[in-house]
């Protein structure tokens, strides 16, 4: 019966496909070159024996991107390093034991909201857990919320909790044993090597200076004792074309848990308050297919910096201080930004975030300008309620001058600040929260959110949030459509997720929202909504099936011609309507199937310009081997343009997040084999390649590749002890 459904699966997504035009020439053979990397990782722990039942309710699968991508696919650009992948993947490999877990650290894992936080604490207060599993009998925890949190938690001690590695060993969760080398002292160091097979057009050119290969490095080192915890980290990295083999480097020393002194860091770190306005340096989640999880900011406050970004974070020196329900944290930066600037007037005119130093003149925009911040935070908490408040100054080596062009009021001078007031309270099932903030400019932006938790049934969210032309955040990330710009919008989010049947899953929302002033692309004040339902169905205990629906309606301004033959600016309205339909089927515990057909269509209400794409993929993941596992993915896409894009998350190695947008005709494929030898060591290789039909050239400037296929390879190590 089952074969039967796969095999139905297949046909009818095939006959999907089979409607696009000129198929043939999707189909036409392709070279195959691989990209590799290499990961390595080292924990010890005792296998299970052959004869040990495992329940399969009890196994924890590492490794799995499902969670990852659903709340990830909607970071719609092709940055390879994300602070929020690495911070699921340090979870994951550091996960929390239950028993112990603070408020602060489960607000962390994007599938638990605060209710339901408050119902484990409170659990685990009155029984303990001796068992992972346990958490079903929390309120608010269904089989799908526990399947998202499992990989994040164990149970110290538990005998019946195990974990399905991505080699394919099973191991028992908590036989973790110490360190075979140093006691309490742990090391894991990770190095990839990312290599573009094609030359770019800047190295043909001599514009870039360095060689082709990405580099990374990095170590991190932790000490733990009965009464304090010592974390230290080291990264160095270089971008192709650039020369030297630390153009970025970044690191910090971290004291945790002792005594009065929840944390002090020295060197880089991130600051993450509220709900986003006042404060908040990294990336955070958004609108996504998960409608619920992950929209609320939060997280820990403060913590070292580990990823490659090189601006979203401070560099200098913090601390958070505890003293019963009070927290205090006071920090300090001394950091500069790369951009550009005006001789003649001596002003700062642009920042510049890529961080790439390659030509000589991105090398002249390096550390362009120098930014000194102090700031602190108080903050109250107490079981089901948090207040605090958060202002920071800081100040410009060079004035910031003003871009009339863009925004009037964006921000400009050398001084800024920031003052905000957040709250967070938990009634029942209700969970009230938000944040009001004042910048330098006097303009005050809030946003505020209700959640309510109907246990196993139903989670709601409704999300209203204010941000006005004139506020001129400098550090802020707050939720809504241009998420992280945090100024000139307004909106109201509303999202369900509901479980009618025990193995049907739907996650729906809707979004309204404004931009009420002008900007550089936009003109005039606009307007639009979006509206996402994804519904996933366990049809059997190895088969999920899903299906996503989203339409967008946007209004934006376009360059036509007028009866004279001039270029003239009119609003037009935007109508983007995506279809998504797939499967993912586990043959056994070492073979794994999946397929996705996905198509799009654009229209536009009054000067025409319609256009569609369409995408399918098939994925093969098999461990044919103890300690070897191959996924490998087959793409084929068309869209009329770059306009009809479509994105496309891949399995990858770790710290890397690809997700690409994929336009015009073609393919693309890719393998990452991954080869665990050691307890200590893993290994991984990926070769990825896409090839664009018809093609005589693929990028532009600097980055064009002159040649219908684009192709890399990478290799990497992960190292722990």
């Amino acid at each position: 019966m089952k074969s039967r459904i796969l095999i139905l699966i297949f046909i009818s997504t095939a006959v999907l496909f089979l409607k696009c035009d000129r198929l043939e020439a999707c189909l036409t053979p392709c070279s195959i070159p691989c990209s590799i990397y290499l990961t390595a990782s080292y924990t010890v722990f005792y296998p299970i024996q052959s004869d040990t039942i495992i329940q399969p309710g009890d196994t924890t699968i590492k490794g799995e991107i499902k969670q990852k991508e659903k709340l990830l696919e909607n970071l719609q650009d092709e940055k390879e390093d994300s602070e929020l992948l690495e911070l699921l993947e340090y979870i994951e490999d550091n996960p929390y034991d239950l028993n112990s877990v603070t408020f602060e650290q489960l607000e962390q894992i994007p599938a638990l909201n605060s209710v339901v936080i408050r119902n484990i604490i409170e659990y685990r207060n009155k029984y303990g857990f001796s068992t992972k599993r346990e958490l079903l009998e929390v309120k608010g925890i269904s089989e799908d919320v526990y399947d998202n949190i499992k990989s994040f938690l164990y149970v110290k001690g538990s005998t019946s909790d195990f974990i399905r590695t991505e080699s394919g060993e099973i191991i028992r969760e908590s036989s973790k044993s110490k360190t075979i080398l140093f006691n309490n002292f742990g090391i894991k160091i990770r190095s990839r090597f990312l290599q573009d097979l094609q030359t770019r057009e800047g190295f043909f050119n001599g514009k870039y200076l360095g060689t082709k290969p990405k580099v990374y490095n990095q170590a991190r080192l932790n000490y733990e004792y009965s009464q304090f915890l010592l974390e230290g980290n080291a990264t160095i990295e270089k971008d192709p074309g650039e020369e030297s083999l630390s153009d970025f480097t970044s690191g910090f020393i971290a004291l945790k848990d002792y005594k009065f002194i929840r944390q002090a860091i020295v060197g880089d770190y991130l600051l993450n308050f509220g709900q986003g306005l006042g404060m908040w340096t990294s990336l955070a989640f958004s609108k996504s297919t998960t409608a619920v999880d992950g929209m609320k900011r939060s997280g820990v406050p403060m913590r070292g910096y580990t990823s490659v970004n090189e601006s979203q974070f401070f560099r200098g020196a913090a601390t958070q201080l505890n003293y019963k329900n009070f927290d205090l944290s006071v920090f300090y930066s001394d950091n500069y930004y790369d951009g550009s600037i005006d001789t003649t007037l001596n002003e700062f005119t642009s920042f510049y975030f890529d961080g790439y130093h390659r030509t000589v003149s991105e090398k002249d925009r390096t550390n362009a300008v120098k930014e000194k911040l102090f700031g602190s935070r108080f903050a109250y908490t107490s079981p089901g309620m948090r207040f605090g408040t958060t202002f920071w100054t800081s100040k410009f080596s060079k004035n910031i001058g003003a871009d009339s062009t863009t925004q009037l009021y964006n921000f400009s001078g050398n001084k800024a600040d920031m003052l905000s007031v957040d709250y967070d309270v938990i009634y029942r099932n209700m969970n009230l929260y938000g944040e009001f903030a004042r910048s330098q400019s006097g303009a005050v932006a809030n946003v505020n959110g209700l959640q309510f938790t109907f246990y196993k049934i139903a989670d709601l969210i409704f999300i209203y949030r204010n941000y006005p032309e004139d506020f001129a955040p400098v550090h802020s990330f707050g939720f809504g459509e241009k998420s992280g710009a945090t100024k000139n919008e307004r909106g109201f989010y509303a999202g369900i997720k509901l479980r009618p049947l025990k193995s049907l899953l739907i996650n729906s929302y809707f979004d309204q929202y404004k931009f009420p002033y002008r900007s550089y692309f936009e003109p005039v004040p606009l307007t639009g909504n979006d509206f996402l339902t994804y519904v996933e169905w366990k049809a059997t205990r190895n088969l999920t099936l899903f299906l996503r629906y989203k339409n967008e309606t946007k209004e934006e301004t376009r360059t036509v011609k007028d009866e004279f033959n001039r270029d003239v600016k009119k609003v037009d309205s935007r109508n983007q309507l995506n279809v998504r339909t797939g499967f993912e089927y586990d043959i056994s515990d070492k073979v794994r199937v999946k397929g996705r057909f996905d198509y799009v269509f654009v229209d536009y209400e009054n000067f025409g310009g319609n256009n569609k794409g369409m995408m399918f993929y098939s994925d093969l993941r098999a461990i044919p081997f103890k300690g070897f596992t191959i996924n490998t993915r087959l793409i084929y896409f068309r869209t009329d343009s770059y306009d009809s894009r479509l994105y496309e998350f891949e399995n990858d190695i770790k710290g890397i997040l690809t997700n690409l947008a994929l336009y015009g005709e073609g393919r693309r494929w890719y393998i990452v084999l991954k080869y665990k030898p050691f307890d200590f060591l893993e290994l991984s290789a990926k070769y990825a390649e896409t090839y664009i039909d018809g093609a005589t050239s693929i990028g532009s400037g600097n980055d064009k590749i002159l040649n219908d296929i684009n192709n890399r390879l990478n290799f990497g190590m992960e190292l722990q002890f």
